[in-house]
């Protein structure tokens, strides 16, 4: 994929390929048949300087030498932000400071999932993983979107639909959490935790500012609730 993306914009910038391999031969055989230059840095002397444990990594270095970008884990081309980051950095005037928007980078552990997923896109764990760390982050609306590819490819599982419901609860869609959260005890009718959470948000009187266990005793009668 780099191959074509040099090909597609010739003069636009020198690329260099860093294989970090304790054994040079073992990267000869991978770079062989592509046309950009790849070196070998069996001593991880890059990932000293620039304190990473992972790979792939991006660097750009402007004509002066001047490092303007570093972005660690999960730098792939084929991801679909990944492109848009490259030719926003192609295009990126430094001189001016006007960085581009797309320069920014997400927290590793979201760069490595992500980058995991690009060869693994129907890993319903790595979706899982990602919509946690996705809304331990704050970001709602793409942990609805990684939780909900979760769920179609595992729809029987309860604790994806649970996971579905919280993430559309944060980004203030109640009706859909409690959807998401209803499908969750469909599938486990036996789970009080996920039951608790429908009722906090229908009946939130019985919970606010005090909780009513007698409600709720009587609530667990009337739904026919059996462990």
């Amino acid at each position: 994929m780099w191959q074509q993306f040099i090909d597609e914009h010739p003069d636009a910038f020198a690329f260099l390929s860093v294989a970090v391999d304790a054994h040079p031969e073992r990267a000869a055989e991978y770079a062989r048949p592509y046309r950009f230059p790849t070196a070998v840095d069996s001593a991880n002397v890059l990932g000293r300087l620039f304190d990473f444990d992972v790979v792939p990594n991006g660097l750009l270095i402007d004509e002066v030498g001047a490092l303007q970008f570093l972005h660690i884990g999960g730098f792939y081309l084929s991801r679909p932000d990944g492109r848009q980051q490259v030719e926003a950095l192609l295009h990126a005037d430094f001189a001016t400071g006007d960085r581009p928007a797309h320069m920014s980078q997400e927290s590793l552990e979201l760069e490595v999932l992500r980058g995991q997923l690009v060869y693994d896109p129907q890993n319903s764990d790595l979706l899982a993983a990602l919509g946690d760390a996705l809304l331990r982050e704050g970001h709602g609306v793409q942990a609805v979107a990684a939780y909900g590819q979760a769920v179609e490819l595992r729809p029987d599982d309860w604790s994806l639909a649970f996971a579905l419901g919280t993430a559309r609860r944060q980004t203030g869609d109640v009706a859909g959490a409690v959807g998401a959260w209803r499908r969750a005890l469909s599938l486990d009718p036996s789970n009080f935790t996920v039951r608790k959470q429908i009722w906090r948000e229908e009946h939130p009187e019985c919970f606010y500012p005090t909780i009513d266990s007698e409600w709720q005793k009587q609530q667990l009668a009337k739904e026919g609730y059996k462990r």
